[in-house]
């Protein structure tokens, strides 16, 4: 009998510790450190930030294309995403339908930090089109155009913290992250230009070698359906290499504030981003 008692005190005792430690860190978490949102995304910090990622094809060691994501606060207190990527080469896979191709993006949030509309249009040689969304009450309404073709009207659910991103990727600038953590984004394709979801989970933590220094970074899957990509992201939410669902390897570049031009101009405040999460020495480096 006093066997039980003790047990019972025993798991009480670590229930009530648990369910504190939980309270705790629900309490403690701020909405800017949640992912998957606009909050985590357009932080101050990243205010006028930018981010330049090479692209890379696979076995090939010579550049591309790039593509550039830059942030912008207006004077109304809305927020303005820009994606430009440009690819110089002819990429193989599925891509390989677009030919030599261009991507522009450019996503509004209001001052909530919610979505409002987005625009995307696709230049290739071979492919053209454009597409449109604007929030309707909870309903994403999506209107795409295709080679001249009839437009096309999509009316979706709009996915969990209104993320919607263009280009190659749906990673734009992240909170800190923690193995485990989960999230979904919905994401232009490049070749439909319609809105796909894709689930996101953190997986590890792994060392990686940037900038001729080794990193410690979190990594994160994408996945899309069959397809699967992988992101290594450094503390402080810097994507500083990814290997997309399309079989394109983007790696970071540092970039300097006069090389800002994701949409034919430069803001007069845009300041140079590189990543500063920690090092830490290499063992096996020569």
């Amino acid at each position: 009998m006093q066997y039980r008692h003790v047990v019972v005190l025993v798991v009480g005792f670590w229930a009530v510790m648990m369910a504190s430690l939980v309270r705790r860190w629900l309490l403690e978490v701020r909405p800017e450190h949640i992912p998957g949102t606009y909050r985590s995304v357009l932080t101050p910090e990243r205010q006028h930030y930018q981010s330049r990622m090479a692209i890379y094809l696979p076995g090939l060691k010579e550049r591309a294309g790039y593509t550039e994501t830059v942030f912008r606060y207006t004077p109304d207190r809305r927020y303005e995403i820009t994606n430009t990527t440009r690819v110089q080469k002819l990429v193989p896979g599925e891509l390989a339908k677009l030919g030599r191709f261009a991507l522009d993006s450019v996503v509004v949030v209001n001052r909530h930090y919610g979505l409002e509309e987005f625009s995307m249009t696709l230049s290739s040689p071979l492919v053209q089109g454009a597409c449109s969304g604007r929030v309707v009450g909870d309903a994403l309404v999506v209107r795409t155009t295709l080679q001249g073709a009839e437009e096309q009207v999509h009316r979706l659910p709009l996915p969990a913290g209104g993320l919607v991103v263009g280009g190659l990727s749906p990673l734009l600038g992240l909170p800190p992250l923690r193995v485990g953590q989960r999230w979904a984004a919905a994401v232009l394709n490049p070749l439909t230009l319609a809105p796909e979801q894709v689930e996101i989970e953190v997986k590890r933590e792994e060392s990686l070698e940037w900038g001729g220094e080794t990193w410690e970074t979190h990594v994160v899957e994408i996945r899309s359906g069959l397809l699967t990509a992988y992101a290594w992201v450094s503390p402080n939410g810097e994507v500083l290499k990814e290997r997309t669902a399309f079989g394109l390897t983007l790696v970071k570049e540092r970039v300097l504030e006069e090389d800002a031009r994701p949409t034919g101009r430069r803001a007069a405040s845009t300041k140079s981003q590189a990543p500063t999460p920690k090092q830490v020495p290499n063992p096996n480096r020569q």
